[in-house]
């Protein structure tokens, strides 16, 4: 299905009611949007607004200029947000699932929150805002290319914390999907109990508190959802480190797995079938960030333990955790099951932490904390196509 081309479009939802009994990973989900770059590079998504994960994308197709027009996501979304805090004055609240992020808790947007861009409404209020930004350089050797990337973001306030979801496109095919924290921290006396993250008049320092990000990624590379595949990526020194011996392994089962900054462990999901005009498979690697945190899990939750998860496809496998279907698993943990995701519609769940201890310069205005990481094109072009 090739969507509208256009410098920036949308289309309603009743365009697409067509499309209801369509599968999921072939359904736009809300409204479309794309952007096409001055040099010809084009990014086409659908978005919508759900009550519980917010902002949600589908259909996410990306071309580079002169070659193939691919889709890369079926479906992404932050699909939990679990917040406690170190001194375990409250209990855990999952933001997603108990609170939403989308509903009456998004934010209607003004022309001052999107100074640059532009506003787009759903359901009769301005709820996201697109802009263009520069991206530095492309590359740079003898010459040097300069680059921009397309951003939407939407942001949600519950209770005293604000929360911005913000997807980056960039020119080359790379996407950053990233949360934004800020809010306000009471004063010490004030609500302590119900926030449990003072910071006083003098400086010192309160409670710090914990967000669990979970992202969940449906890769339906090409034009075909049900024919991907994971490989394991690790570099690993020799006892001399002088030396680094690569190994590729292909996951060929639901799993669980961690970061390992030693082995520069990474992964990427790519085609079965679809390949470049050079004959490589087509592939999106997923760029891990934040690895200082990964291994926090104060409490030891199972559905913690570990930074990735790939499931094959679930329709009831929607939140990462606090799932309400019972029949298909609570969280995460409980999606892995041994099933093969060999050559099937795979999902990847990814974790990450965020540990933050207040300052004063918190006090009365928490300074955003980004937490974000980047899905990058691996052999989607036989060359640069810049």
């Amino acid at each position: 299905m090739k969507y509208l081309i256009s410098s920036l479009t949308l289309i309603s939802l009743m365009a697409w009611q067509s499309l209801a009994m369509a599968a999921p990973t072939s359904h736009c989900q809300g409204e479309e949007m794309s952007k096409r770059f001055a040099s010809g590079a084009l990014w086409e998504f659908c978005w919508t607004i759900k009550d519980q994960e917010g902002l949600v994308l589908s259909q996410v197709h990306y071309q580079a200029p002169g070659t193939a027009y691919r889709r890369v996501l079926g479906e992404a979304s932050l699909s939990q947000i679990e917040a406690s805090f170190d001194d375990a004055a409250v209990d855990p609240k999952f933001i997603t699932t108990e609170l939403g992020l989308g509903g009456n808790n998004i934010l209607t947007q003004t022309a001052q929150d999107c100074p640059t861009g532009t506003l787009y409404a759903w359901n009769g209020r301005q709820v996201l805002c697109a802009t263009m930004h520069k991206a530095g350089y492309l590359y740079k050797y003898t010459s040097q290319r300069q680059t921009e990337r397309f951003e939407i973001i939407t942001s949600s306030q519950i209770g005293p914390r604000n929360y911005s979801l913000r997807w980056s496109f960039y020119e080359n095919g790379t996407i950053e999907p990233a949360i934004g924290l800020s809010g306000i921290l009471p004063a010490v006396g004030e609500s302590t109990a119900q926030y449990g993250w003072p910071v006083g008049a003098n400086g010192e320092i309160g409670s710090s508190f914990m967000d669990h990000y979970l992202w969940r990624l449906d890769f339906d590379l090409d034009e075909i959802a049900n024919d991907d595949v994971v490989e394991e990526i690790n570099s690993t020194p020799t006892p001399d480190r002088l030396r680094k011996t690569k190994t590729l392994e292909l996951v060929g089962q639901e799993t669980a797995r961690s970061l390992n900054p030693e082995t520069k462990r990474f992964w990427r999901i790519r085609d079965s079938v679809a390949r470049n005009a050079a004959g490589k498979f087509i592939s999106y690697e997923l760029v891990p960030s934040h690895y200082d945190q990964s291994r926090t899990n104060h409490r030891n939750q199972a559905w913690l333990q570990n930074d990735l998860y790939f499931t094959a496809y679930q329709a009831c496998e929607r939140f990462a955790a606090n799932n309400p279907t019972a029949t298909c698993g609570d969280n995460i943990a409980q999606f892995i099951s041994g099933q093969n995701i060999n050559r099937q519609d795979l999902v990847v769940w990814y974790k990450q932490n965020q540990h933050y201890l207040p300052r004063s310069e918190d006090s009365n205005r928490m300074s955003t904390r980004w937490s974000s990481f980047k899905l990058l094109p691996r052999d989607w072009n036989a060359q640069n196509p810049f």
